[in-house]
């Protein structure tokens, strides 16, 4: 192909869900190593981490939707599972601060569905109850920080090494995928996850 020269076709789906997940593996990085080991900017970076780890996952699932072979679809399923457990709530957290603009004035689906709830039990939910439940928060320590929303708690320790592994997972799916192997390769479990 020359220099400048357009490509008439994407390369395969799942490669593509690949180099994308690769740069937000690279964008968890960042603001994990300064909550981690400071500076921080403290909550922006929390913000950026969970929107950077929900696009790793995403990243994950667009693999999934357009692979074809059984094992590799097994392979990366069973790896999003694992990533989930790792990190629990982690795209209701992401939720929250993408549609921020509901969440703060105590709007949000989530929010919606908690005051439901409460008016069925005869409790009163004002929104601005609502909207300090669903308070992004960094609490925790210096060495073990945690960010909250709602009910939601992203362990930021288990963050970097989650986007890892995910990412390796999704990249060996792709090799699958793309040379259909007889015998698929025993996958690690993810580290730092409880069992």
């Amino acid at each position: 192909m020359e220099p400048g020269e357009v490509r008439n076709e994407l390369p395969p789906p799942e490669n593509l869900a690949l180099s994308q997940a690769w740069l937000w593996t690279k964008a968890v990085m960042v603001p994990a190593e300064r909550l981690l080991h400071g500076p921080s900017a403290g909550l922006p970076d929390a913000l950026l981490l969970l929107v950077a780890l929900r696009n790793v996952h995403r990243a994950a699932t667009m693999a999934l939707r357009h692979m074809r072979n059984p094992d590799a679809k097994e392979h990366l399923t069973d790896a999003v599972a694992q990533f989930d457990a790792a990190l629990p709530g982690l795209v209701q957290a992401r939720d929250v601060v993408e549609h921020f603009d509901e969440y703060v004035l105590g709007d949000g689906n989530m929010q919606r569905r908690l005051k439901r709830e409460a008016a069925s039990n005869g409790d009163d939910l004002s929104e601005a109850e609502l909207a300090e439940r669903y308070a992004p928060r960094l609490r925790g320590t210096g060495r073990h920080p945690l960010i909250s929303i709602g009910p939601h708690t992203i362990d930021v320790t288990r963050a970097p090494n989650a986007a890892s592994w995910l990412l390796a997972r999704i990249y060996s799916a792709a090799d699958l995928e793309q040379r259909q192997p007889l015998e698929l390769p025993r996958a690690s479990r993810l580290v730092g996850r409880e069992q």
